[in-house]
């Protein structure tokens, strides 16, 4: 196991440390958690311009993860990147008609693709006046 440092000071005796090592250990992302504390180490001995030219990390990123730290009471499961995932996903939107046509064409002619489905389709649209997928 790689060795991790813990940043905070606030740590006393090798239980409490063990307890913060313990919080990474085994975690999804630990290789990106013990990276970000070894920046943060970097950045404490050898300053803002070396920290920029070796890992290309600005201060304000540093310092923001030295704050996620300091709130969680010095967890290194903080370091953890978030979800960037996007809160508000697009759902895709079908005209039931065009769902039920489709699941019914595919019962009455199994394996049918949508080459074939295409053209029954977009004339049962026409004729109920819905706009066809394109």
């Amino acid at each position: 196991m790689k060795q991790v440092y813990v940043v905070a000071g606030t740590v006393k005796g090798y239980y409490h440390l063990m307890q913060y090592v313990e919080d990474i250990t085994g975690h999804p992302q630990q290789a990106s958690i013990e990276k970000r504390l070894e920046i943060i180490q970097f950045f404490e001995k050898y300053g803002k311009e070396a920290t920029e030219i070796a890992y290309k990390k600005k201060r304000s990123t540093i310092f923001l993860w030295k704050q996620k730290l300091k709130k969680a009471g010095g967890k290194l499961s903080a370091l953890a990147p978030g979800d960037r995932a996007p809160k508000n996903k697009r759902h895709r939107v079908i005209h039931p008609f065009i769902a039920n046509y489709i699941v019914e064409y595919r019962i009455a002619h199994p394996r049918a693709d949508k080459v074939t489905i295409t053209p029954s389709l977009a004339l049962a649209c026409k004729n109920a006046g819905i706009k066809p997928v394109s």
